[in-house]
């Protein structure tokens, strides 16, 4: 099966790898015109972590699939490693996240409910699956790789809705 043979990815992770890296650096460009409007909201600061986390967890578990020879399990607990380490930074990133209360009386963290689903979805989705992908490299089955195709698509989604925000949103 092609999703778990990782030698065949070899290209798909290269292009992930500069897509990533560039996307990443745009974001912290984004973030350093925007960064005296940023620093003045947790929210906000928060938001730009997230950002942050997911494209370096695209380019992160990128450089770990094109590891020359490694063994699929040794990949495969590698990505389970990364996806486990940006669940939990996101996580904690959106720790004080809440849904906007029907009142319109919005605190800080508080966001339009459709926003906050996105927002969970998308942060805490993109590691999940690179997780998933991980195992069933680890288990021989199960789709492999391709597991890791959704968590990339989440994460630039995550990320480019993020990116947004910092750069458009907040002068409004």
């Amino acid at each position: 099966m092609t999703g778990l043979d990782v030698g065949r990815w070899e290209t798909f992770a290269l292009g992930q790898l500069g897509a990533s890296a560039a996307l990443l650096g745009l974001v912290f460009v984004g973030i350093s015109i925007n960064l005296r409007d940023l620093l003045s909201s947790r929210r906000l600061v928060n938001r730009a972590g997230e950002a942050v986390v997911l494209l370096a967890t695209i380019l992160v578990s990128s450089t770990v699939i094109l590891v020359p020879e490694q063994p699929r399990r040794a990949v495969g607990v590698e990505l389970a490693l990364v996806g486990v380490a940006a669940f939990a930074a996101i996580f904690v990133l959106q720790r004080s996240l809440h849904p906007a209360p029907d009142s319109g009386d919005t605190g800080e963290a508080d966001e339009p409910m459709l926003a906050y689903g996105f927002r969970r979805v998308l942060g805490l989705g993109a590691p999940l699956f690179m997780f998933v992908a991980a195992v069933s490299l680890v288990a021989d089955g199960g789709g492999g790789l391709y597991w890791w195709v959704v968590g990339i698509l989440l994460a630039y989604i995550g990320a480019l809705l993020s990116a947004w925000v910092l750069l458009v949103e907040i002068l409004r």
